[in-house]
């Protein structure tokens, strides 16, 4: 189920929809909130930790979710932080582009740079630490190096015993 996170004050405005298909946008976390998806609509988001999913009904009353999300970057644009963020609800022959529903996400830039930072998206934890300069790791050509036993795949063995092909 495709889904942005975010984090902060933004202010959420639908600037396109080309779907047939009603739309909706279902906020989760620190927002709990839905949004129909109708050219002009808008609204606001306020939270530490949100999630918005797209999801379309295609009159039958059930609400499915939307295939495919393309986030854009996070980018200043004069005096505001802004996020396109497109979607597909249903791949169709020849029309595979993302724009039956597209959200345009603002905040000021007064506001502070947004904790996702500008620019393209990275998926880096939060944890990771340098190593250290003089981190020297053996070869695994090298003679120290104790070799791992190996078995064949037809050959019983235990679980952990790593796995070569057979010659056959």
């Amino acid at each position: 189920m495709p889904a942005v996170s975010m984090s902060g004050a933004w202010r959420i405005m639908v600037v396109s929809k080309e779907s047939l298909f009603a739309q909706r946008i279902v906020f989760s976390g620190d927002v709990q909130k839905m949004f129909v998806g109708e050219l002009g609509a808008s609204t606001s988001a306020s939270g530490r930790r949100w999630t918005l999913r797209f999801e379309h009904d295609r009159g039958d009353g059930v609400w499915r979710p939307n295939v495919s999300v393309e986030a854009g970057e996070i980018v200043r644009q004069g005096n505001q932080f802004q996020r396109l963020i497109a979607t597909k609800d249903v791949f169709w022959r020849g029309d595979r582009g993302h724009d039956d529903l597209k959200l345009l996400l603002t905040r000021p830039a007064s506001a502070g740079a947004p904790a996702e930072g500008v620019g393209a998206p990275y998926a880096v934890d939060v944890n990771l630490h340098e190593l250290p300069a003089s981190l020297v790791l053996p070869s695994v050509d090298s003679p120290d190096v104790q070799q791992e036993r190996q078995r064949a795949y037809g050959d019983p063995g235990s679980a952990g015993t790593p796995l070569i092909r057979g010659p056959w």
